[in-house]
């Protein structure tokens, strides 16, 4: 029994020997002479363009074995590591080194090694024409290196990913962009000097750390990695770096909140310091510093589904377009951080209403995309009713869905148990009945932080407001000069500094409204009252159905609601009409 198990093991390691033997050598397909090359990725992912930049690329040929015939079996590399080959252009090569390269028919190649780091190249896709293919780094803490090809500007971008810690974040090219400008929570901010003074208030003014605490909170979003915000000074030069059109429901709001890096445009209209300080508050008061708050909510929930993506291990097979969650949970959660953003919407919600625009079914919103800004004021109003009727988990689970591939209406109906189309009414019929109101504040909640304009004569203008005027019924009542309002005593303002370079609303005393034209003429206004002042300070006020005017020479007319008119050249003389 023994001899016999001597004598097998001695036919098994001599068929071993000879198999190893026989083994043909596939050489490297650039030259059987050429010297096998090794590679070294770091120990850790890079943290800056720069140290990205340094990485080694491996080339396929630099890898590629130069098989001659595609035979399945055994093979020995050019450095005496064990090759297996499947089917033409399909092997793996152990290397001397410890690493493992393979090599797949359509082109995509890696090389591993035993540490967990490893290089992944993925050639581009046939109908994208002229693009490059993607590098990818892997690190043994998760984290990732990704290049990959943009077709508009031709050119790589780089980014750090960690999905599984939340983090996925573009690595600036600072010879580009130059060195960050600010840096606030974790926020990056590049641009030019255009930017300065929006820069310079924006921690006070952003509201961002609010906004990351949160969707936190609430929903379990967030970015622990950095979030780059590339401002763009002109809208043509934001659009070449995107190669689309800036998403915006409005001009103020132009950008675009994506999964590695925020988009701001634009520079030029940012407001820039004059010296005049007045003048220069109310420029800053006028920016729309919420938009970050959008973009940003964009960008965060992004990088939450890429870790529901990490976590699972499933990718969408193809990337669902769902604008109408995208932009109106967005667009939901600024408005909870702008009153001027709620308004917006609740004005936009009424006139779509009003003039038949809202779809009437969900299909019918999808199919609508961007059309009438359905996604910033339907969408944010679904999903208002979606937190308040169904909760925080059903913002949660719709947007685990979808990012995992289910499509729009089936994801809702298994989120709610409710048909869409009956969701997108249920959605409507709410606003009506319990939203609307709030439009009756408009005026005072779109102009919340607004500068206050100063009457010149802040007493006399208070007094107006508490009291009104008091007039006779009949102009022909009217018997002396002091019997009409001094107008130019209650109404001229202090427009010096906005005069000429200002043009727009301005919030006013008590419950009034003032709104200055750049030629110089404004006008003071509340509920059922108005007065215009013009250029020579002529003013004509008019209020429950009478009309004062005064020029500036001091000449004053009266028009009672009868239509009886009285006119003053002066104290002296008096004319009434016919």
């Amino acid at each position: 029994m023994k001899r016999s198990f001597v004598l097998i093991s001695f036919l098994l390691l001599t068929t071993l020997l000879y198999s190893d033997a026989e083994r043909k050598l596939v050489p490297l397909k650039r030259g059987s002479s050429a010297e096998v090359l090794y590679f070294d990725f770091g120990d850790t992912a890079p943290t800056s363009f720069f140290q990205a930049e340094k990485l080694q690329e491996p080339k396929i040929e630099d890898l590629k074995l130069g098989f001659l015939d595609a035979a399945p079996g055994y093979y020995t590399g050019p450095d005496g590591g064990e090759v297996y080959q499947w089917a033409k252009n399909h092997y793996q090569w152990k290397r001397a080194d410890g690493s493992v390269f393979t090599e797949w028919p359509t082109g995509i190649f890696k090389l591993d090694f035993p540490t967990g780091i490893g290089f992944v190249y993925a050639p581009a896709t046939p109908n994208c024409n002229g693009c490059s293919p993607t590098h990818v780094w892997n690190y043994p803490d998760n984290t990732k290196i990704t290049k990959y090809w943009i077709a508009n500007r031709k050119e790589y971008d780089t980014t750090f990913q960690k999905p599984l810690d939340f983090q996925n974040y573009l690595l600036v090219n600072e010879t580009k962009f130059g060195k960050p400008k600010l840096e606030f929570e974790n926020l990056v901010f590049y641009g030019s000097d255009k930017w300065n003074e929006f820069l310079r208030v924006f921690g006070a003014e952003g509201k961002t750390n609010l906004l990351i605490t949160y969707l936190q909170s609430e929903f379990g979003f967030t970015n622990r990695g950095k979030v780059p915000v590339l401002l763009f000074d002109d809208y043509s030069s934001a659009k070449e770096y995107l190669g689309f059109d800036l998403p915006g429901a409005y001009e103020g709001e132009m950008g675009f909140g994506g999964k590695d890096a925020l988009i701001l445009c634009c520079g030029d209209q940012m407001p820039e310091k004059t010296g005049n300080a007045k003048f220069d508050a109310d420029s800053l008061r006028r920016v729309n510093f919420s938009m970050v708050v959008q973009k940003l909510t964009r960008n965060i929930e992004q990088v939450s589904c890429l870790k529901t993506i990490a976590e699972t291990g499933k990718s969408p097979t193809e990337e669902i377009i769902d604008p109408w969650f995208e932009e109106g949970f967005a667009s939901y959660m600024e408005s909870k951080f702008s009153d001027r953003k709620k308004i917006w919407i609740y004005s936009e919600t009424e006139k779509l209403i009003r003039e038949n625009k809202v779809p009437k079914s969900f299909k019918s919103l999808l199919d609508a995309k961007y059309k009438d800004n359905l996604p910033y004021v339907i969408g944010a109003i679904l999903v208002k009713h979606l937190h308040d009727a169904y909760g925080k988990e059903s913002i949660v689970s719709y947007q685990k869905e979808t990012c995992l591939g289910l499509g729009s209406i089936l994801a809702l109906q298994k989120v709610t148990g409710k048909n869409p189309d009956v969701l997108l009414k249920d959605s409507i019929k709410k606003f009506e009945t319990d939203e609307i109101g709030l439009l009756k504040y408009a005026k005072p909640l779109s102009l919340m932080g607004i500068t206050e304009m100063e009457p010149k004569f802040p007493n006399d203008f208070k007094l107006f407001l508490e009291k009104g005027f008091s007039l006779k019924e009949s102009a022909k009542e009217v018997k002396s000069y002091d019997e009409i309002p001094n107008l130019s005593q209650i109404f001229t303002a202090n427009v010096e500094d906005f005069s000429g370079k200002r043009e727009g609303d301005f919030l006013g005393p008590g419950r009034s409204y003032f709104y200055l034209w750049k030629k110089g003429n404004y006008r003071w206004y509340g509920e059922g009252w108005e007065a215009n002042v013009f250029p020579g300070n002529q003013i004509v006020y008019r209020g429950s159905n009478f009309t004062i005017v005064e020029w500036e020479n001091g000449k004053k007319q009266y028009v009672a609601p009868n239509g009886d008119s009285v006119i003053f050249q002066n104290r002296e003389t008096v004319q009434y009409s016919d």
